[in-house]
């Protein structure tokens, strides 16, 4: 058989049908198959308190003040504890502390002591080069900070020494992501109305074709019919589940440094309901932690790396929480947007992490990490993985198989491998 024989143009002529519909079969490959996945990473400096992990292997006993906000979360969740930055500690700089960004999402670092320098891409870049190959996307990625400024670098990586600097105002990117965003309901009826039509023309044309086909041939064709009513199904998605008359702007929480943070989680809470993309970081504070950064309304008037180093719980843990404050109502917002088989949080792969084990140690071990959503089933959610001396380079391998990006290894290749206990 030769292999263009069911071509989309080839099909589309053998039908009979107006090669003005050729686009139409394209939206196929546009939107992927099933519900598009996202992955999202939220990182800060200083570590975390030891109160921040749950007190057993699994989530039964209630989250301590840090993750009391995910709570509602845990039957989505994993957390893998006892990760390290092997890579830098392998080097001889595990009390590096700060200088780790570089190294989170990039799994590698100039063998160098403080060094801020990044050997190659981070996962947000590789992950959204791979979907960049099948989906245009209004923005491919985002890369938003809040209080990152100071003598840290960026955690998201183009290429080795290559950053992607954080957009730190929210105000702008709501005018350049979401204008035109929203439309009349009205106007969203008629569309979804034509749409559809034209999808239930074309699911009986190829219904009529497949029966003049042999049993192999006329499965392929189901098989095409199956893919056309996905896309019908996506399309009325879009009107109730996030996009059209429900795809305006974010939610805006103020112009002061609290209300910025929290409209930059609101940002990309939209951005992935609307599909303007599908990848995003927010880097909560410089990695340094030590230029004056404070959280006042979190209960800590006083300098943020200060404040870690004395290892003080209760100003630590009303940081966290704030931070996680955040990371909820965008799990939330994810959770309440309903798609084929679940919610857009099933489909998505929400992540947090750290510099360091702690501020009062600078080490370079045990980050504190979370993650929430099983990237469309394909994670074995409800978990509490505990490990020793293994590095968090399998952990970047693993989220990017789950994105549908599948490489061996992330970052230095010494570390290649996953975690298959995170895999259903």
């Amino acid at each position: 058989m030769k292999t263009d024989r069911f071509s989309r143009r080839a099909l589309v002529k053998t039908m009979g049908i107006s090669p003005m519909l050729v686009p139409l079969l394209h939206a196929e490959r546009a939107l992927g198959a099933g519900n598009p996945k996202r992955f999202f990473a939220m990182v800060y400096g200083n570590g975390a308190r030891p109160n921040f992990y749950p007190t057993g292997n699994d989530f039964s006993a209630p989250f301590g003040k840090s993750l009391q906000p995910l709570e509602p979360f845990k039957a989505k969740m994993i957390m893998p504890i006892g990760l390290d930055y092997k890579n830098i500690i392998d080097d001889g700089y595990q009390y590096d502390g700060h200088f780790t960004y570089c190294a989170t999402l990039t799994g590698t670092r100039e063998k160098k002591s403080e060094s801020r320098k990044a050997m190659g891409p981070s996962i947000d870049q590789m992950i959204s080069d791979e979907i960049a190959k099948t989906v245009k996307l209004r923005t491919p990625m985002l890369t938003l900070g809040i209080r990152s400024v100071g003598d840290g670098c960026s955690i998201s990586w183009r290429s080795a020494g290559v950053q992607n600097p954080a957009q730190q105002q929210a105000a702008p990117l709501v005018t350049s992501l979401f204008s035109g965003a929203s439309m009349p309901p009205q106007q969203v009826d008629t569309l979804l109305k034509r749409r559809k039509s034209v999808l239930d023309f074309v699911g009986k044309e190829l219904d009529a074709f497949g029966k003049r086909l042999g049993a192999e041939d006329r499965m392929k064709i189901e098989q095409h019919a199956v893919s056309v009513r996905d896309i019908e199904s996506r399309l009325t998605g879009a009107v109730s589940g996030g996009g059209g008359a429900n795809c305006g702007q974010p939610m805006s929480s103020g112009t002061d440094a609290k209300g910025n943070g929290e409209t930059m989680f609101n940002i990309v809470a939209m951005a992935f309901k609307c599909d303007v993309t599908r990848v995003a970081t927010i880097t909560i504070s410089d990695d340094g932690g030590g230029d004056g950064t404070s959280f006042p309304w979190a209960g800590s008037s006083g300098d943020f790396h200060a404040v870690a180093h004395a290892s003080n719980d209760a100003q630590m843990s009303g940081i966290s929480n704030w931070f996680f404050t955040c990371y909820a109502n965008l799990a939330k917002q994810l959770d309440e947007t309903v798609e084929a088989g679940g919610t857009a949080l099933d489909n998505s792969i929400l992540t947090s992490w750290s510099n360091m084990d702690e501020g009062a140690n600078h080490f370079n071990g045990k980050i504190p990490i979370t993650m929430v959503g099983s990237a469309g089933g394909y994670l074995k959610t409800n978990q509490v993985l505990r490990y020793q001396k293994q590095p968090h380079n399998k952990l970047l391998t693993t989220i990017c198989n789950a994105m549908g990006l599948m490489v061996t290894t992330v970052g230095d290749p010494k570390y290649a491998g996953t975690f298959p206990e995170m895999v259903k």
